[in-house]
């Protein structure tokens, strides 16, 4: 069997002959003239008037586009250009019009990476500002609740949020309400949205949004800092666009994560004792940092005391200093969630961490990257260099003959256990 695993930009070639189950989405055909769908959602949103419409009513003096940073594969180039001609039509100064960066935690943008996400034309016609967590003059609190958001967006006349939805690790789905919380929230709020809390709480998993405290929180945090618009898509894996969703931040939200959940969602009778996954190749595969998320997409699936082969290029290495920090202080997976539950305790990458000792609770991990042997270890995985030389290991520990998943999209794909199925 010959698959083709999402691994950096490339991706890596899977052929074996064995006992194979590829755990996949559906195949959806891409948007075509997506530049002109966008704009033809933008006139016809779901939940509240167009974009046009909303903009002559509230005649603002400044506009804010919220997007996504440099880990993310949002087709950017795609959805500024549609939202910033209909602005510009309905008569909103180009001077008006600036771009926010939802960086979250992460780091600072490079002015590279500014123009390969917006493109160098808009990069060269508007302001394209990060987001920064924990630079406190930047935030704006609002009283009597957790929620400190950008002051430049709470500030703006118009506020359009754009995004990508796919599943997500702890907050069930990306999209919609993260663009606000965590992409531009404060350091304060964004403890608790990635708090030991929320994150140990048995409905923070991929594909769930029913009680899940991640999403609830999030919600709640981007209706308070206030929604105008909003512009989601769904990407396949070559990045083309598959679906629009624009309009009101829930009802939109809500219509783009049911097709998501149709077309991104498999069905498993069983458990296996080796199962392969990726974190999604490029952006999302580029540290370990992110690669957990892939990890996570497998342990619905994989048997008590298994193997997870994680094929995860970290081509920018492990992450940053804090994260290695954490890693090195990791003694058993055990200790480490006793330590983050305690009260008054938290260190601001923790849920980089969190979500790993889940997986290490329940499986051995091989990951196949090229971060150095060392780095590899630190992380508390097996390394390898070679995806064949992986599966072997393990299928000597399991047998020639043991049953293996694969999932090749990784994070993209929610895999379920039927019910019934143990």
């Amino acid at each position: 069997m010959r698959i083709k695993l999402r691994y950096g930009k490339k991706g890596l070639p899977l052929d074996f002959d064995g006992n194979i189950t590829v755990f996949e989405g559906k195949n959806i055909l891409p948007v075509e003239k997506p530049q002109e769908k966008i704009s033809q959602c933008l006139k016809n949103p779901v939940g509240c008037k167009g974009l046009a419409e909303i903009v002559r009513d509230k005649k603002p003096g400044s506009v804010c586009i919220v997007i996504s940073d440099h880990t993310r594969a949002v087709p950017n180039k795609i959805i500024l250009p549609a939202i910033i001609n209909e602005l510009l039509l309905a008569e909103v100064p180009e001077k008006n019009i600036f771009i926010l960066i939802g960086n979250g935690t992460h780091r600072p943008t490079t002015t590279q990476e500014k123009i390969e996400l917006v493109g160098k034309e808009i990069f060269e016609k508007f302001p394209v500002y990060d987001h920064s967590a924990t630079d406190t003059s930047m935030l704006v609190h609002f009283p009597g609740t957790d929620f400190y958001v950008n002051k430049r967006y709470v500030e703006s006349d118009l506020k359009i949020v754009t995004g990508m939805i796919e599943p997500h690790f702890f907050a069930g789905f990306s999209g919609g309400r993260k663009g606000v919380c965590p992409g531009i929230a404060g350091m304060e709020s964004i403890k608790i949205f990635h708090g030991a809390k929320f994150l140990e709480d048995e409905h923070t998993k991929p594909g769930i949004l029913k009680n899940n405290l991640c999403h609830r929180f999030a919600t709640e945090f981007a209706k308070k800092a206030g929604v105008d618009f909003l512009v989601n898509v769904t990407i396949d894996k070559e990045g083309s666009i598959t679906g629009i969703f624009s309009g009101e931040l829930e009802s939109a939200f809500e219509k783009g994560v049911e097709f998501c959940r149709s077309m991104s969602t498999a069905y498993a009778e069983k458990k296996y004792p080796i199962v392969i996954t990726t974190n999604g190749g490029y952006p999302l595969d580029r540290d370990f940092y992110q690669s957990v998320k892939g990890m996570v997409t497998a342990l619905d699936i994989v048997e008590e005391g298994s193997i997870i082969i994680s094929a995860s290029e970290c081509s920018d290495g492990v992450g940053n200093e804090s994260f290695r920090k954490l890693l090195s202080e990791l003694v058993s997976p055990d200790q480490f969630i006793q330590t983050i539950m305690q009260p008054g305790y938290f260190h601001d990458i923790q849920w980089g961490v969190q979500p790993l000792v889940h997986v290490l609770k329940k499986a051995q991990i091989y990951l196949v990257s090229s971060l150095p042997e060392q780095d590899a270890k630190l992380c508390k995985t097996t390394p390898f260099f070679d995806i064949n030389q992986a599966i072997e290991t393990a299928l000597c520990r399991f047998g020639r003959y043991a049953d293996i998943a694969v999932i090749p999209d990784g994070p993209y794909t929610i895999v379920e256990l039927k019910k019934g199925k143990k």
